[in-house]
C-alpha cells in the first residue's frame, strides 16, 4: 500500500504532464506556428516539465 503522501505526489506529475500533453497538441496542431518554432517550443516544454517533477517531488523530502 503507497502512502498519502506518494499518491498525491504521483497525482501532481500526473497532472503536470496532462498540462504539457495538452500545450504539446496545441503547439502541433495550430498551424500559425512555423515548424522550425515547433521544435523549440517543445524543447522548452519539456524543460518545464523535468522542473515542475523535481518541484513536486522536493516537497516530498
Amino acid at each position: 500500500m503507497m502512502s498519502w503522501q506518494r499518491i498525491e505526489t504521483l497525482g501532481s506529475i500526473a497532472v503536470i504532464e496532462h498540462i504539457i500533453r495538452k500545450f504539446r497538441e496545441l503547439i502541433d496542431t495550430d498551424s500559425s506556428i512555423p515548424p522550425e518554432l515547433r521544435g523549440t517550443l517543445h524543447a522548452t516544454l519539456d524543460q518545464h516539465l523535468l522542473e515542475a517533477k523535481k518541484r513536486v517531488l522536493l516537497k516530498v523530502h
